[in-house]
């Protein structure tokens, strides 16, 4: 793996965020990390800022430009790659969302290995490795959708698996890829691992939002086991997250407002520390880049219901006559980005229900999260058009939030779902993903010259 952290722990050097009260530690050797609670908590801290380079954009607007979500309509050549399936392995997007991952990976691995000699009190090391378990679990999740497949859908080969952290680079760096089952294997073992150590709340709500609990493992857990088509599995851990709590937060509170109870688990920004899914919807005249707009039909999809709040988080950019999400609104790019919210659990449950027969809960489930939207409940009352109903469903609630492309792929439904979807812009009318091999990304060509003992995706050989 490229650019891997040596005897020094590097950390993105970013300002920290007040939430979390230790500076993230931007650069410390790694003899004194861990001496103390104060510095491993600082390179906790720093781990959570590397995540941020992850999400303050990539992973939503890269999965959503490339689904039938989202359209580029700038000149950013790399996402107009992603727009059209002409991805490459020299895309520098994708070389930056590959090694900011390895990169949590890598500092994880560190915690990981070195809390265990502290001289702390257990519940101090327990709660620290916790951590790095769910970004572990979190980093290596997303390393295998995008860049493996998804089991029993599409791919075979996984990613480097690496348990340990890299002091220098050595030949030990330089190794095949593991199967795609045993990078999903890996997940699951570490938010099992996480469940076991992370406390179930913290000091302060914020701080319970901005750090992993165990709330926040069961959720990506019941996310993991969906994917991996673990209807039972998917059911209880998504009940668990759940924890027999409403929806009690307004739509619009739940992105114009900080750590609400919404979110179980949500990375912090601010004006100092800004993510990016603000500047790249919002046109130039409002601070913003407007280099990628909703497509036409997902906007029309989303105002179809006058009475659906979802629709209402929209606005046009008069310049170039397409629309965009206001979810994130505050200017200089301030706002948390969620990662996991409450509403995905009831779809995930629904949808497991619904593959377990249980067509009732299956209902309820979808129409909890329909009225805290607005609308009227579905009239789906089959388990095919339950179905369908939670995709379509999750394609209003998770709009710009880098959800659709995984479920449509997940679903099986890729090369029919992304088929001549049709652009308001750029230079293609329309554009489809035509073959299989499309639905992951190229491993990056920086990567594969260094380690020559990877394959690379059968699609861009």
């Amino acid at each position: 793996m490229k650019k891997l952290i040596t005897a020094i722990l590097i950390v993105t050097s970013v300002s920290a965020c007040n939430v979390l009260d230790i500076e993230p530690l931007s650069q410390i050797s790694s003899n004194q990390a861990f001496t103390s609670l104060n510095n491993a908590e600082g390179v906790v801290n720093g781990m959570y800022n590397n995540l941020q380079t992850v999400y303050m954009w990539r992973v939503q607007i890269l999965s959503d430009v490339a689904s039938d979500m989202s359209q580029q309509i700038d000149t950013w050549d790399a996402l107009n790659a992603a727009d059209e399936f002409n991805f490459s392995a020299d895309n520098s997007e994708i070389d930056d969302l590959y090694t900011s991952l390895y990169r949590c990976v890598d500092i994880s691995n560190s915690i990981i290995a070195n809390v265990p000699a502290m001289t702390v009190a257990q519940l101090n090391k327990d709660d620290l490795m916790g951590q790095a378990h769910f970004v572990r679990a979190l980093s290596y999740f997303d390393l295998a959708r995008f860049f493996g497949g998804i089991p029993n859908v599409y791919g075979t080969e996984g990613v480097v698996i690496k348990l340990t952290p890299s002091v220098g680079v050595t030949d030990e760096d330089f190794v095949p890829r593991n199967t795609l089952r045993e990078t999903y294997d890996q997940v699951e073992k570490d938010l099992i691992e996480a469940i076991a150590k992370l406390p179930e709340t913290r000091a302060s709500t914020d701080l319970s939002k901005a750090k992993a609990t165990k709330p926040a493992a069961r959720a990506l857990l019941a996310r993991y086991y969906l994917y991996n088509r673990q209807w039972d599995k998917a059911e209880q851990f998504a009940t668990e997250a759940i924890a027999n709590l409403p929806l009690s937060v307004a739509f619009e509170t739940a992105f114009r407002s900080k750590n609400t109870a919404e979110s179980l688990f949500e990375l912090q920004f601010n004006a100092t520390d800004g993510a990016g899914l603000r500047n790249w919807y919002y046109p130039s005249n409002l601070s913003g880049r407007g280099g990628t707009a909703l497509h036409d039909a997902t906007y029309a999809e989303m105002i179809a219901d006058p009475a659906d709040l979802r629709g209402k988080l929209t606005a046009k950019n008069t310049t170039t006559n397409t629309f965009y999400t206001t979810k994130w609104n505050t200017a200089q790019n301030a706002d948390n980005i969620q990662i996991l919210r409450r509403s995905e659990q009831y779809l995930i449950r629904a949808e497991a229900r619904a593959e377990l027969n249980n067509l009732t809960g299956a209902a309820a489930d979808l129409n909890i999260v329909r009225a805290r939207a607005g609308v009227a409940a579905s009239t789906a009352a089959t388990k095919d058009a339950l179905i369908a109903a939670i995709l379509q469903e999750r394609k209003l609630e998770f709009v710009g939030e880098g959800h659709r492309w995984f479920d449509v792929i997940r679903r099986g439904l890729a090369l029919t779902v992304f088929s001549n979807i049709v652009r308001s812009k750029g230079s293609l009318p329309s554009y489809s993903i035509k073959i299989a091999g499309k639905q992951v990304l190229p491993i990056p060509s920086a990567e594969m010259r260094t380690n020559t003992k990877l394959v690379q995706n059968e699609a861009y050989r």
